[in-house]
């Protein structure tokens, strides 16, 4: 027969509290562990979702600049460019309450508010591609905008000082072919800004873009 003392009882009991505890604690680090493995998953899947979703907007960012250098300079749709044309996305001059990235308001804030404020201003809505693709549910809206500054209700002219400009090509031959005699004065040709933003419906997901059109 085997006889244990009190005092091995005692150590025994002892050991097996110990035992526990360590176990529990180890338990506890498995756990931080897990949560630490499963936020950087979530982290890594976000990111190359960003990373996806940035690379897929650049053929309709391309695309709506093509389509503002068609309405200025091609097509001519936007008529006069001293006066605003909604319908185009056209501003005679830079709009006010910009973001602080350079966005202005019309294309800044959550998508909600953006798509309300976007359409209540009667710029074009997507509703067909190549700003509405049917396959990846991204929308493209833009904004041009005349890099001017001015006051009152326009027309608005461009103005050196006033507006962002090259200088005109003048040639330094006169009507008369005499070097710098009664040359004929051209207008100054200003710039124009053309901001794009893209989105992913359901999502955070948004990008924006800015081109300077000459």
């Amino acid at each position: 027969m085997k006889i244990h003392s009190l005092s091995s009882r005692t150590s025994i009991r002892r050991q097996q509290g110990v035992a526990l505890f360590v176990a529990l604690i180890a338990m506890v680090l498995l756990s931080l562990a897990g949560v630490a493995l499963v936020r950087s998953v979530d982290t890594t899947n976000s990111v190359a979702t960003n990373i996806a979703f940035r690379q897929a907007s650049i053929g309709p960012i391309n695309a709506a600049v093509e389509a503002a250098v068609n309405d200025l300079f091609k097509a001519k749709n936007i008529v006069s460019q001293n006066v605003n044309d909604p319908a185009f996305g056209y501003y005679a001059l830079l709009q006010g309450g910009e973001a602080a990235n350079g966005v202005p308001a019309i294309l800044a804030g959550d998508y909600g508010t953006m798509k309300v404020a976007y359409a209540a201003a009667g710029l074009p809505v997507p509703t067909a591609p190549p700003f509405l693709d049917a396959t990846t549910k991204m929308e493209v809206r833009y904004v041009i905008e005349r890099i001017c500054n001015g006051a009152g209700a326009g027309p608005w002219t461009v103005t050196i000082g006033a507006c962002d400009t090259l200088p005109p090509k003048v040639s330094p031959a006169g009507t008369d072919n005499k070097y710098g005699t009664k040359a004929i004065p051209l207008p100054p040709i200003p710039n124009f800004r053309v901001t794009i933003r893209v989105d992913l419906p359901g999502s955070n997901t948004v990008s924006h873009a800015q081109a300077i059109l000459r």
